[in-house]
């Protein structure tokens, strides 16, 4: 399943995820306080590890793969490995990799699902310390976004790309092992084949 143009889907329907969500944001004016990270110190934020195959490609692109493999291993528990903190007291902190942050990080910070008693409205706590905070929206507004409409369209990717979510750092175990055996294959699958003592190989003749 690992291939670079599923990559490039992925990555094209993040585009348009972050679009539509930063774009409800702005018209709520329910944007993220500047240098703000605090929703990112829960170690339990999950998403499933094909969420992050746009960022294993680029670490392997980058000859980070296994370097970073190998801190994801030790911090199976820990908050998002990619969050780097500038003050834990007042939760300054930004995201290493954020170009290629998974949906639920896109997704985050306002948006609404459909609950068995109604619309259910998704806000970060920061938000709703803010002074431009209310706390309804109208259910008729078309440019709210619904987190399940929007699982649903990425998943037309592919039906089983969210499928088997765990805490995210396990999910970068788990998909970067994948890569990096996809990419040992992709390489002595490309390998000319060598002569042995039992071959002969065919030479041009003048």
């Amino acid at each position: 399943m690992i291939s670079r143009e599923l990559s490039n889907s992925i990555k094209m329907k993040y585009d348009e995820i972050s679009k539509v969500f930063g774009d409800f944001q702005g018209k709520s004016t329910l944007t993220c306080p500047p240098g703000c990270g605090k929703c990112c110190f829960k170690p339990d934020i999950s998403c499933a590890p094909y969420e992050l195959l746009p960022m294993a490609l680029h670490l392997l692109d980058q000859g980070r793969a296994e370097r970073v493999l190998a801190k994801a291993l030790t911090l199976a528990h820990e908050r998002c490995l990619f969050l780097e903190v500038s003050d834990e007291s007042t939760g300054k902190a930004r995201c290493s990799d954020y170009e290629y942050r998974p949906f639920i990080c896109r997704a985050f910070g306002v948006s609404a699902r459909h609950g068995k008693k109604g619309d259910d409205y998704s806000i970060c706590r920061e938000l709703k310390k803010t002074d431009s905070y209310v706390p309804d929206f109208n259910p008729a507004d078309e440019d709210l976004p619904y987190i399940e409409v929007w699982k649903k369209r990425f998943e037309t990717i592919d039906p089983k790309l969210l499928d088997a979510e765990v805490p995210i750092n396990q999910a970068l175990v788990v998909i970067l092992e994948k890569v990096l055996l996809w990419d040992t294959f992709q390489k002595a699958t490309e390998q000319p084949q060598e002569c042995n003592s039992d071959q002969s190989c065919d030479k041009e003749e003048n």
